[in-house]
């Protein structure tokens, strides 16, 4: 221990020997110096940067990335030519190099939703120097549209689907299947920027199951929603009266308030059954609820009705009937009401005397009676002899106008006949679809004109229909509610005619003339439509007009003097039998 502490002495005094006799000025004046010229590559740029926007986005849209070149003290270079490094993305690389700022733009964008790297080299001067600054690029997938809640089931044949929006730019697109895994599509929607689809032609009773995607404004598709489904109901429930029971001994006078009416009905439904409720009608027609005392017994309806709750005169009486009505409702909504459900009261007041009706044979004397009373007045001071005479006179005036205007029928009566025909021919069901509208004839012959050719335009001067008449001169027309009007053409023929006017041409009626008329579920015209000659002679025109004129006064004629003729042969059978 001595040997070592005598050791470190004797260094220690070396030391402080050496220091004494070397001065630390001498050692510092034997320095030199010179120039040095270093050449060298720098490939790491530490001041550069590298900025992407945005930084988040979705598959196949495009992130901008901005590049700026700087010096040591943060001032843009310009003029540097910049290189996108940015390995699994799809790059657009700048087209020029940097401007004033240093600054230069690119884009990337990826197919696949990930992670990604980007960064940037500058390559200005034929090598490349990595810009260490980078930036991370967040792509995530398209999202799903989510439907709206869909019921279990849908009323009628049609069903609309809703689902959320992503706003402008996003298309959408549907698919419907019978099938949850669909892999039978029945039907899509294509692409479409709404964000609802209306599904036609579903049949009543079937489940069909709905799912969509998205496709953003760059293309880039989202994967499929979770589906969801309903079923198709377009059937509302059956309802039937099984049995409506009596008031026993109670009438509308004398009833006891603690008896009741029991009534039974099925309410049955194709899918599933909501609610079925029973309803009264009081004397204003309005339905409301007399009893709650019903109740469903699997497809069965009870009723019960107590008679104190059913609607009475002046609060004491009942009504000699009642009716009621029975509403169901489904579980997609369909509506079925079933009303004209009496329930008849048994009278409580004693029947009136009912005043006997006369017989036929009562009237007709009665008639008899006092028609002589009125002719004796006006002709009972005449000598029999002359009225015997008038009465023969006017039987044979009548018979003779009789026979001519039977002559002119009869002309016409094959026409009249195959009318009747067609209308027993649409009565039996073989006409349907396209029905009888009209008979286009020859107005001076009143013969039919075949081979027309019938044209009906709507308000708006749209062709609707075309018809050709058949041998007969008929056309048939299948037409919806609305306003119409008729225009014919045929060899030969003008339209409208100018030699008949007015709504009648003996024997037919309802003539027209080519003005506007009116179809609607109440009642469908039968027009005869009248066609003029192109070439006829004035004597035929006037010929033809005035045996029209005639044939109108002799129908007349003939009315009133069968008239007369009847009331004196009876006059005179009763004074001279």
């Amino acid at each position: 221990m001595r040997l070592k502490t005598a050791f470190i002495t004797i260094l220690y005094i070396l030391f402080l020997g050496t220091i004494f006799f070397f001065p630390l000025n001498t050692a510092y004046s034997q320095q030199w110096s010179d120039s040095v010229i270093v050449t060298g590559q720098v490939k790491v740029d530490i001041y550069s940067t590298v900025e992407l926007s945005p930084v988040t986005v979705e598959i196949r849209q495009p992130s901008t990335v901005t590049v700026r070149i700087l010096t040591p003290t943060g001032i843009g270079i310009a003029g540097r030519s910049v290189v996108i490094v940015a390995p699994g993305l799809i790059i657009t690389q700048p087209t020029g190099v940097t401007d004033s700022q240093g600054r230069v733009t690119a884009t990337v964008y990826s197919t696949s939703a990930g992670t990604y790297t980007v960064s940037a080299k500058d390559i200005t001067y034929g090598y490349d120097i990595v810009i260490q600054n980078s930036k991370t690029l967040y792509v995530v997938p398209v999202n799903a549209p989510t439907f709206s809640p869909e019921p279990y089931y849908t009323k009628g044949t049609t069903n609309t689907v809703i689902w959320s929006s992503f706003g402008n730019g996003y298309d959408y697109y549907v698919e419907v299947s019978e099938d949850p895994n669909f892999n039978t599509v029945m039907d899509n929607s294509g692409w479409i920027d709404s964000n609802s689809y209306e599904a036609e032609n579903l049949e009543n009773g079937k489940m069909y199951f709905y799912r969509v995607k998205t496709r953003n404004p760059y293309g880039g598709e989202s994967g499929w929603s979770p589906s969801v489904f309903s079923v198709q109901d377009s059937e509302p429930p059956e309802i039937k009266v099984i049995t409506i029971g009596d008031v026993g001994d109670n009438n509308t006078v004398v009833w006891d308030s603690k008896d009741s009416v029991e009534m039974i009905f099925t309410v049955t439904d194709n899918l599933q059954l909501e609610s079925a409720v029973f309803l009264c009608v009081n004397s204003k027609d309005e339905t409301y609820q007399c009893t709650t005392d019903y109740r469903m017994e699997g497809d069965n309806l009870i009723v019960s009705i107590p008679l104190n709750q059913l609607e009475r005169i002046s609060g004491a009486y009942l009504r000699g009937s009642y009716e009621f009505c029975v509403e169901a409702t489904d579980s997609a909504g369909n509506i079925k009401r079933v009303c004209n459900i009496v329930l008849t009261i048994p009278s409580g007041l004693p029947p009136e005397e009912e005043e006997k009706e006369p017989t036929i044979v009562e009237i007709i004397q009665q008639g008899v009676i006092d028609i002589g009373a009125n002719i004796d007045k006006l002709v009972g001071n005449y000598d029999p002899n002359n009225l015997e005479a008038l009465t023969t006179s006017t039987s044979i005036i009548t018979v003779a106008t009789a026979f001519i205007l039977t002559f002119g029928s009869l002309i016409n009566l094959p026409l009249v006949l195959f009318q009747l025909f067609l209308n027993l021919l649409r009565w039996l069901g073989f006409r349907t679809g396209a029905k009888p509208l009209g008979y286009v004839y020859d107005a001076l012959t009143k013969d039919p004109v075949p081979q027309a050719i019938v044209r009906i335009y709507d308000e708006n001067g749209k062709m609707v229909w075309s018809d050709v008449t058949d041998g007969r001169g008929y056309f048939s027309a299948k037409l919806k509610e609305g306003k119409y009007r008729i225009e014919v053409r045929a060899s030969d023929y003008t339209y409208p005619s100018t030699i008949i006017y007015g709504k009648d041409d003996y024997p037919l009626s309802n003539v027209y003339h080519g003005e506007f008329f009116e179809i609607n579920q109440e009642s469908i015209p039968n027009f005869s439509i009248p066609l003029g000659p192109k070439e006829v002679s004035t004597f035929r025109v006037l010929r033809e007009i005035v045996w029209g004129r005639f044939k109108v006064l002799f129908s007349i004629l003939h009315t009133l003097l069968f008239i007369v003729g009847l009331v004196l042969s009876i006059y005179m059978y009763v004074k001279r039998p």
